[in-house]
C-alpha cells in the first residue's frame, strides 16, 4: 500500500456471498439494470462483499475473478489500511488488483494491464493540475483514469514515493492542494502520466505469494433458515438515513428497506426456531426503529439458546435504549442489567465487537461517563468495523466529551476526509473545525491544523 499506515492489525475476515449473476447483484442493492458488477459494504454483521458466479456480459475480460480481485482489494484496503484516500485512488487501487492473474508458474502477475477497461484508460482525463489539487472534479472515471494513475505511480519509483508523501500529507490533515506540492511541477506530471498511459505498454510483476495449508481451515452447513435468508442478508443496510442526501433517494432507500424488512418477517415466521433467523429479524427491526419487535425477536431467540453472543449483546443494546428513557434507581438498574449482559457475551467471545459496543452504551445512554476500560472496548470495536462510521462517531464524541481532542481528530479524519460526499461528511467537518480550535486554545497556540478542501 502507498501509506505509512501501521500494518499490525488482527485479521478481519470478510463474508463473500456468491449469487448466480449480476442481475441478482444489483437486486441487493435495488438498482436493476444498472451495470453494477459487485459491490462491498458493512453492516452489523461485519464486512461482507457480494459477487456473481457467472459475469453475464458480453465482454470477455470481464469475469467473475477479476470482480470477485476488485471487491477483495477495497476490503484489504480499507479494513487494514483505513486512511485519506481520494476516490480516483480507491477505485484505482481495485482495479490494478482486480486485473491480476494468476500466471503458469503459480505467481501472481500483479499490474496486468486492465483489458476491460479499453480505451478508457486515456479517452476520459481529467488533467492532473486539477485532479491532484481539488476534491471533487467533473467528468472523473475513477475506474479507467483510476487504473492507469494507480498503474503509473505504483511502477515509476520516483512518482511511487511522491505518492506515498502525498497520501500521509493528506492523512495528516494537509489540503489536496497542500498535498500535490510534493510532486513538483504538475503540468511536467501530467505530461508525463499521458505518455505513459498513451504508449499501451505496462510492466507487471510476478509476485509469490505464500498460501498456508490447508486452505480451507473450517466448513459448516447453513440452517434452513439462514440459508433462505441470503437475498435478505446481502440487502440488508443498517446505516442512518440521513446519510442519503437527496429526498427522492432517501424516499426510495426507505422503500427498500421496508420490503426487505417485511421479507425477513415473513422467512423469520416460516422458521421460528432458527437462532439465525431470528437475530437478523431482531437487528432489522432495531434498525427501522422498532425496539418492541426487536426485543421480542431477541426474547424468542434467547429462550432457545441463552448463551447466544450476538444476542446477548443486542437485548444489552435494548435494556441501555430502554434506560435511556428512564430516571433515578430505575434507569440505573436497567442499566446494570444492560452492562451485565454485555460482560457476558464479551466473555463468551471477547473478539466480537457488538458486546463491546452494548458495554460502552450501558453507561454512556444511562448518562454516565464511560470506564477507560468501556472506551478502550469501544476503540477495539471501531477498529474492527473500521467502516461504520456511526459507531466511530460515537468514540470520536466521547473523546471529544473527555478533552482528548488530538485523538478525536485522528478517529474523525476518515468521517470528515470520506471521499463520498453526505450530511454526516459535512458534520464531521464543522466538528473537526471545532476540535482543531480547542486543540489549538488546549496547547496554548493560535492555529491548528488543517481540514482538507
Amino acid at each position: 500500500m502507498a501509506t505509512n499506515v501501521p500494518q499490525e492489525k488482527a485479521p478481519v475476515k470478510v463474508r463473500i456471498y456468491e449469487v448466480a449473476g449480476m442481475g441478482l447483484v444489483q437486486d441487493a442493492l435495488g438498482l436493476g439494470n444498472s451495470g453494477i458488477a459487485g459491490f462491498y459494504d458493512s453492516n452489523i454483521f461485519g464486512p461482507f462483499l457480494v459477487t456473481p458466479r457467472n459475469a453475464d456480459v458480453d465482454d470477455r475480460y470481464v469475469t467473475p475473478e477479476l470482480v470477485l480481485n476488485h471487491e477483495y482489494a477495497h476490503h484489504f484496503m480499507l479494513q487494514y489500511f483505513p486512511a485519506i484516500y481520494p476516490s480516483w485512488y480507491v477505485e484505482g487501487f481495485a482495479e490494478l488488483v482486480g486485473s491480476s492473474k494468476q500466471l503458469p508458474n503459480g505467481r501472481i502477475g500483479y499490474g496486468m494491464p486492465a483489458k476491460h477497461r479499453g480505451n478508457e484508460i486515456a479517452a476520459y482525463w481529467v488533467p492532473l493540475q486539477e485532479l491532484l489539487v481539488k476534491e471533487r472534479v467533473r467528468d472523473l472515471d475513477r475506474y479507467g483514469q483510476g487504473w492507469a494513475l494507480t498503474h503509473f505511480f505504483t511502477f515509476d519509483s520516483k512518482r511511487s514515493a511522491q505518492l506515498r508523501q502525498y497520501l500521509s500529507a493528506l492523512r495528516a490533515g494537509k489540503s489536496f492542494k497542500e498535498a500535490a506540492q510534493v510532486f513538483g511541477d504538475l503540468n511536467a506530471l501530467n505530461r508525463e502520466a499521458r505518455r505513459y498511459v498513451t504508449t499501451g505498454v505496462f510492466d507487471y510483476k510476478p509476485v509469490k505469494v505464500e498460501i498456508a495449508r490447508p486452505v480451507i481451515r473450517n466448513m459448516r452447513r447453513l440452517s434452513a433458515g439462514e440459508a433462505a435468508l441470503i437475498p435478505e442478508v446481502i440487502a440488508f443496510r443498517d446505516d442512518d438515513l440521513s446519510l442519503i442526501k437527496k429526498p427522492a433517494w432517501r424516499e426510495r432507500e426507505r422503500r427498500l428497506r421496508e420490503g426487505n424488512l417485511r421479507k425477513i418477517r415473513e422467512k423469520a415466521a416460516r422458521y421460528p426456531n432458527d437462532a439465525f433467523a431470528l437475530y437478523l429479524l431482531a437487528e432489522a427491526e432495531n434498525a427501522a426503529g422498532n425496539l418492541a419487535q426487536s426485543d421480542a425477536a431477541i426474547d424468542r431467540l434467547l429462550a432457545l439458546q441463552p448463551g447466544h453472543v450476538r444476542a446477548m449483546a443486542r437485548k444489552s443494546l435494548n435494556l441501555s435504549r430502554a434506560a435511556s428513557r428512564l430516571q433515578g434507581t430505575d434507569m440505573a438498574a436497567k442499566a446494570s442489567a444492560a452492562r451485565r449482559l454485555a460482560v457476558r457475551a464479551n466473555r463468551a467471545d471477547p473478539n466480537d465487537p457488538l458486546p463491546l459496543i452494548a458495554f460502552f452504551e450501558s453507561f454512556r445512554l444511562a448518562g454516565q461517563k464511560p470506564t477507560p476500560l468501556a472506551l478502550e472496548g469501544l476503540m477495539q470495536a471501531v477498529t474492527t468495523l473500521s467502516q461504520d462510521l456511526a459507531i466511530r462517531q460515537l468514540l470520536v464524541d466521547q473523546l471529544a466529551g473527555d478533552q482528548r481532542y488530538a485523538e478525536a481528530i485522528a478517529w474523525l479524519l476518515p468521517i470528515a476526509n470520506s471521499p463520498h460526499d453526505s450530511p454526516r461528511r459535512d458534520a464531521a467537518r464543522e466538528q473537526m473545525a471545532r476540535l482543531q480550535a480547542a486543540l489549538a486554545r488546549q496547547r496554548g497556540t493560535s492555529g491548528g491544523a488543517k481540514t482538507t478542501s
